[in-house]
């Protein structure tokens, strides 16, 4: 377990400047993809790229984030977005990019692992008091789809706050696991009875 903290840690400092991060709404819950935003880190200023269904949500406007990416950022990501992107858009995510899920790595430190909750705790904030609400995606979408193009914005600005919050709560479970005081061994004090199983090569 200390391990692979220390592993995620070390991946990360190593390929934040080629990572990207990923989050994804659907149309429905269980519903197919709607919204899928990417941001990629960099200094100045902050963009998240938007692909919409309908619109330019494919694989081919997607390909190149992702082949030129060594790291992929989520929340939960592993048991939601990464299987429902490989199921809609086959062959996109690369089979030897590695995934760090900051919902495990969160849990594995012993912190809370709701995304809202987390960011509550870091001093992480949103800029809409719609991206704060649970569930709005769906709602938004729906609206969208009887015709309202605020609803569409309302629903952007949600997926890009989600997006682009990863990046500034990695840096933070990072350097939280970075700062765990060490134990006799030398390894970092985590919960040894949770399983980390962000993908490795």
């Amino acid at each position: 377990m200390a391990t692979d903290l220390s592993y995620w840690s070390d991946i990360y400092k190593t390929f934040k400047k080629e990572s990207i991060c990923l989050d994804i709404e659907v149309t429905d819950f269980g519903g197919p993809i709607s919204v899928i935003g990417i941001y990629t880190p960099k200094p100045g200023l902050i963009e998240c790229q938007t692909f919409i269904k309908g619109r330019n949500l494919n694989k081919e406007n997607m390909q190149s984030f992702f082949s030129n990416a060594k790291l992929l950022i989520t929340f939960n990501g592993l048991a939601f977005d990464i299987p429902k992107i490989k199921s809609e858009l086959p062959g996109l995510i690369p089979d030897n990019i590695k995934i760090l899920d900051l919902f495990l790595f969160a849990k594995a430190l012993d912190m809370p692992h709701s995304l809202r909750t987390l960011e509550n705790t870091f001093g992480i904030e949103r800029l809409t008091k719609d991206s704060e609400k649970k569930r709005v995606a769906v709602k938004l979408w729906h609206q969208y789809m009887r015709g309202s193009t605020k609803a569409l914005k309302k629903l952007i600005d949600y997926n890009v706050q989600d997006t682009i919050n990863l990046y500034f709560l990695a840096e933070k479970l990072i350097a939280l696991a970075d700062s765990k005081t060490t134990n006799s061994s030398g390894k970092p004090s985590v919960n040894s009875q949770y399983k980390f199983v962000g993908r490795r090569p």
